[in-house]
């Protein structure tokens, strides 16, 4: 395994998105907190070597953290701090998703991933695969168009926390089961500079109209506890 990540990159990964195996959908990101300026700015590549069965979410999460804590005398925990968010609910016009039929898609196995199919195959169909097109809009942001298949809300939750808002967004709508969701909606961005053409596509609905519009769900500012990562202690490592 050879890597070239910044610091919080590394911590993000081994404290967080592969620390819980490789049964558990990685889920959202969390903030870090703490520790100088260099952990986000400087990048490190790490090398390391493990035996040819050894599980990816063990090199990337256990492994990892133990280099971490040796090289760099990394001290982090987790904790849940007070924070504004998104809640997610049900829109008072009902929700337009239908919970899938058991059995419609397959779990994956995050430490064997499939290998690409043949062209005369078809995708395997597999629970959370999760993807986002963006394109460039006529406002100078861009439109994103989110497809996931057999996901909890929750784990749709993380989608727009990772991808599309601006705040954690935290599941309430009480809703059971695996869903496929479509939801296309537009990002604020820079305008263009007056020497780049615009692009030909219509600015998406915000992100709270199209939740709304397209899904039947509702986001709403609030506050609630958010988990982070708070760094204690690290240091700069010695040259080997």
């Amino acid at each position: 395994m050879s890597q070239c990540n910044s610091l919080a990159g590394y911590i993000q990964i081994a404290y967080n998105l592969a620390a819980f195996g490789p049964l558990r959908r990685p889920g959202r990101r969390l903030q870090i907190l703490g520790g100088p300026e260099w952990v986000k700015a400087d990048p490190y590549e790490i090398t390391a070597k493990a035996t040819g069965d050894t599980p990816s979410d063990q090199m990337h999460g256990p492994m990892i953290q133990v280099l971490l804590e040796e090289r760099f005398r990394l001290k982090i925990h987790r904790e849940a701090r007070e924070l504004p968010v998104y809640i997610l609910t049900v829109a008072k016009s009902g929700v337009k998703l239908k919970a899938l039929k058991e059995g419609s898609c397959t779990p994956p196995d995050l430490n064997h991933p499939p290998a690409d199919p043949a062209p005369s195959e078809t995708e395997p169909n597999y629970c959370g695969d999760w993807r986002a097109l963006p394109e460039a809009n006529m406002a100078g942001g861009r439109n994103i168009a989110m497809d996931s298949r057999g996901e909890t809300m929750a784990d749709f939750a993380a989608d727009l926390s990772n991808f599309g808002s601006d705040r954690v967004v935290i599941d309430k709508t009480g809703l059971i089961g695996l869903f496929n969701i479509h939801l296309e909606f537009a990002q604020d961005g820079p305008r263009p500079p007056a020497n780049v053409p615009s692009s030909a596509h219509p600015a998406s609905p915000s992100i709270f109209t199209a939740v709304q519009e397209q899904l039947g769900l509702r986001l709403s500012a609030g506050r609630g506890p958010v988990e982070v990562l708070v760094i204690d202690h690290i240091e700069r490592p010695s040259v080997n």
